[in-house]
Order: C-alpha cells, then sequence, then structure tokens
C-alpha cells in the first residue's frame, strides 16, 4: 500500500498505467497534452494509471494512435515509403502536421534529427522537407486525422 491508496481500496493495477505511459513515450506527449486531445481531466487520466479503469473509447484511441506512432517511428523507417505524387511540405504544411499531431517545434526537430533551430530557419527561408521526412509527417498526420478523441 503506498501513501496515496486508502484503506479497503483495491491494490493497482498496473497494466493501465503501463498502457498510458508506453503511449505518451511513443506519442511524444506529455500528460497535459494527452488530457487536452482526450478530454478527459488529467486527474482522472492519472487516477487510471495507478488504480486501472480506463474506459474502452480511451483504450482503443490511445491503443490506436500509439500503434500509428509504433508503425512510423522515424522518417527513416522502412515503413515510410516516399512517394505518390503529394508535393514535399513547406513551412504551412509543415505547422498544420504539428497542429493535428499535438507536437511542439522542439518535438518535431527532435524526430527529425535536427536542431530547432536550424529546422525553422530552413522553412523560413522557402524550403521544404525532405521526400521522405514529409511522407513520414504525412503518414503521422493521417493516424491521428483518422482516430479523432474518444
Amino acid at each position: 500500500m503506498t501513501d496515496l491508496d486508502k484503506p479497503g481500496e483495491r491494490p493497482v493495477r498496473h497494466a493501465d498505467g503501463v498502457l498510458i505511459g508506453m503511449a505518451l513515450v511513443w506519442i511524444g506527449w506529455p500528460l497535459q497534452q494527452l488530457s487536452r486531445r482526450s478530454g478527459y481531466d488529467r486527474h482522472e487520466i492519472t487516477r487510471w494509471m495507478r488504480k486501472g479503469g480506463m474506459p474502452e473509447p480511451f483504450r482503443a484511441w490511445l491503443i490506436a494512435l500509439q500503434a500509428v506512432h509504433v508503425r512510423y517511428p522515424t522518417p527513416l523507417a522502412l515503413s515510410v515509403r516516399p512517394g505518390g505524387n503529394r508535393p514535399p511540405l513547406g513551412k504551412w504544411e509543415v505547422l498544420r502536421a504539428q497542429l493535428v499531431i499535438g507536437w511542439s517545434e522542439r518535438q518535431l526537430a527532435e524526430k527529425l534529427g535536427e536542431h530547432r533551430t536550424a529546422l525553422r530557419r530552413r522553412l523560413d527561408g522557402g524550403e521544404t522537407l525532405d521526400a521522405r521526412e514529409s511522407r513520414w509527417l504525412e503518414l503521422l498526420e493521417d493516424g491521428h486525422r483518422l482516430n479523432p478523441r474518444p
């Protein structure tokens, strides 16, 4: 029993906590972003992490988003195949993708293996992401759009 548990409460069910924690790591969100994106209060999510009892729609949504990020972890993943007839992403398309995914400029730059300032200068200068980076970001954005909040 921890100091957070009350006498007579059921023991902690770690499966929900592990699922939420792993999903946050894969997606790249802090708990506050998960709360905003899901519509559930962060205190409620924290309680699920400690005690379990997560609702099924939330669980399914979180698993689906995690699966998107597991499938496309980096622009260099084998599952990211550049191609198609979409043009590379410019400044505004990258910003749109960041908003849909819920990443900051710093998080995106880190995932791309680039310094945040260098990425911003590159995009502000009129350059675009390369084809593979663009396709990766589009795949993640599409995954988030296809899995709306519970």
